[in-house]
């Protein structure tokens, strides 16, 4: 079957160092047993399948009569979610055997992604793919109540999958940090991504070019919060997104706001002190071991020092790794596979934002309430209010790079409501 035609799905950053292992997510053996709550699930997914079968029907009718391949629509009615529900054990499929089933029903990967990049919730894109004959009646009911396990399963579907469609946003290689071209009402955006730990800034003669090129140009140039320190330069304008996981409005300030060159040098001498003072308060615990100050001392300075570690990139690294491996020993394929993907390819000094397109679920599905999403969005606002009572043609953002899709997405099509659960990968 040829690919459907070119979609505008876009992604957004997964934070995910505030969710807790995967061995917290219980896997699932049997079917709960819904309350009214249940009831209500059953009946948008089927109202949801509905009007999908109905949309898809009059969008590919032709594709599927010319190809002759076997749509869902083409199959006899309820033999898929038959025989899916016949084999039914409990629990939710593996992405593999979900594109097993999808390849036996002559379907190709753009038909998945497809479904996966039109939903904008997870029932709706349980409709979809039971609609598509992949995800049986009973699997699509357990979605809803495993939604965290489900928002795995959709999210290495798109990873296997999104590059059968089209991106939203170019990715314009031509500064010393690519970026994201994002066009809306006359002004072009680019959003260029960083990865960054609190502990160092890699590439940061990458981004001094970049900013040292922006400002030669003549152009706007906005940063995330705390990344002019970061890097070390005051050029252009900074967004105090933090306060945006409180419920506050992201101010526009001068770069590198409440920043000296006391305070800075302040910054740098701890994070040489604290693993020194770690070391140097643990020799005299060996030389001392009865010595209640020594191992006062030792318990601070290991703190601080694990503190200052803990959002350093190899660390972050470290910890998907772990993750991988517990959930690998659970035998939550998927989320194993995600958190593996995720410690090669998100917490590295180059990320490759075509990769990071894959690694995320695709807006509006991926849309979500947790802290650093509510961010991308506070970001994207306040750049787009205050370059547009600037007057600002052409705009640059330096953003932490699991922000760049989401801000990216919310500058071409402005506000849209969150799910109200937070997103998980």
């Amino acid at each position: 079957m040829p690919p459907p035609p070119s979609l505008a799905v876009p992604s957004i950053h997964l934070d995910l160092s505030v969710f807790g292992a995967p061995g917290l997510i219980a896997k699932s053996h049997a079917v709960a047993a819904f309350s009214s709550k249940g009831d209500e699930i059953r009946a948008e997914t089927s109202q949801a399948i509905v009007a999908w079968k109905a949309s898809r029907a009059a969008r590919s009718f032709a594709k599927d009569s010319a190809s002759g391949s076997p749509s869902s629509e083409q199959l006899p009615a309820g033999e898929s979610a038959l025989d899916l529900d016949g084999l039914f054990d409990g629990a939710l499929p593996t992405s593999g055997e979900v594109l097993s089933r999808a390849e036996s029903l002559g379907l190709g990967h753009a038909d998945v992604a497809f479904a996966i990049s039109e939903s904008a919730s997870t029932p709706e894109a349980a409709a979809r793919l039971s609609a598509l004959g992949v995800l049986g009646s009973r699997e699509a009911v357990l979605a809803a109540s495993s939604e965290d396990e489900f928002r795995f399963l959709l999210t290495r579907l798109w990873r296997k999958t999104a590059d059968s469609v089209a991106p939203a946003f170019p990715v314009d290689r031509s500064f010393a940090i690519a970026a994201l071209k994002v066009q809306r009402n006359g002004a072009t955006y680019f959003i260029h991504p960083v990865a960054h730990g609190q502990r160092g800034a890699p590439r940061r003669f990458a981004v001094l070019s970049l900013v040292r090129q922006v400002k030669a140009s003549g152009q706007a140039l906005y940063s995330e919060q705390n990344l002019p320190a970061y890097y070390g330069y005051k050029h252009g304008l900074e967004t105090l997104d933090h306060a945006a996981a409180q419920g506050a409005a992201a101010a526009v300030v001068a770069a590198a706001p409440g920043y000296t060159r006391a305070t800075l040098l302040k910054r740098e001498i701890d994070r040489a002190l604290a693993p020194a003072g770690a070391l140097a308060a643990l020799a005299w615990v060996l030389i001392s071991p009865a010595s209640p100050s020594a191992w006062a001392l030792l318990l601070a300075f290991g703190a601080l020092a694990w503190r200052m570690m803990s959002s350093d990139l190899r660390q972050m690294r470290r910890q998907r790794r772990r993750r991988a491996a517990a959930a690998q020993a659970e035998g939550l394929v998927d989320i194993a596979e995600q958190y593996a993907d995720e410690a090669r390819n998100f917490f590295i000094s180059k990320p490759d934002l075509e990769v990071l397109r894959g690694l995320e679920l695709p807006q509006p599905l991926g849309a979500t309430a947790d802290a650093a999403s509510v961010r991308s969005r506070a970001i994207a606002d306040a750049v787009a209010a205050d370059a547009a009572a600037s007057g600002a043609g052409e705009i640059h953002l330096v953003v932490g790079h699991l922000h760049a899709h989401e801000v990216a997405w919310r500058l071409a099509d402005g506000p849209r409501r969150a799910a109200p659960r937070s997103q998980i990968s």
